[in-house]
């Protein structure tokens, strides 16, 4: 109840993705193969391009795996409350969504290229040639956190110890966790920071570089879109 009252919109979203997964786990019980099933309904690929355009949106809610909803529920319950916080509800809402979006689209684009737009069979990535997950959407709160704790820096040295509480959080986080759950001691640092690991879980490794320039950008125009807003009082 407490999470409800106090982050509607985290609880909605975690509620969609389980509620997701719930419902394919019962489906790949009854005997139906789920990623023909999830590369034909569901998962993001190019048929988005192609009449099915409501893959755009559904392929961010969508996991197959256990071990892949339990990490993107932690992550959206992790970013998504501070950025519910620290961002509100609509700001969160966006972020959520058209990071996402764009970081699979980023990566078929990556693989693709222009022909994405032509053929609706050309492109070739993804298992079972689609792309699916909250990771996205995850990396894109990352990026708009990182820049939201560097823009209140400031705040955070100057401030009382509550404060610092308050502040620590999106830092400690966003850095920390961002580097140790992509495989820091695995890869080298320019690859955990772009992104460009290991496939993980369903997920081509660009949706989580894209989506984290994404969430960079977003925190960029949030943060100026305040001080704007201070500036003009």
């Amino acid at each position: 109840m407490v999470m409800k009252n106090n982050y509607p919109v985290t609880s909605v979203l975690l509620s969609i993705n389980l509620s997701v997964y719930i419902v394919l786990s019962i489906i790949a019980w009854n005997g139906i193969e789920i990623n023909d099933f999830v590369k034909a309904y569901v998962g993001f690929d190019s048929q988005a391009f192609h009449g099915k355009y409501w893959k755009h949106v559904t392929g961010i809610f969508v996991h197959i795996e256990f071990i892949h909803i339990l990490g993107n529920l932690l992550a959206i319950l992790a970013f998504g409350t501070l950025s519910e916080r620290y961002f509100g509800k609509r700001n969160y809402i966006l972020i959520y969504i058209i990071s996402g979006v764009l970081a699979q689209t980023y990566d078929h684009a990556v693989f693709c290229g222009v022909d994405l737009l032509i053929d609706v069979n050309y492109c070739d990535v993804g298992p079972g040639n689609s792309v699916f997950g909250a990771s996205g959407s995850a990396w894109g709160m990352k990026g708009a956190l990182l820049v939201y704790s560097i823009a209140n820096m400031k705040d955070l040295l100057s401030s009382s110890i509550r404060s610092k509480l308050l502040y620590a959080p999106p830092i400690s986080i966003c850095i920390i966790g961002s580097l140790m759950s992509h495989g820091l001691f695995k890869e080298n640092l320019v690859d955990v920071l772009w992104g460009f690991g290991p496939d993980t879980y369903g997920l081509m490794e660009h949706v989580h570089g894209g989506a984290f320039i994404i969430g960079i950008i977003f925190g960029l125009l949030i943060i100026t879109k305040r001080l704007y807003k201070t500036w003009g009082t």
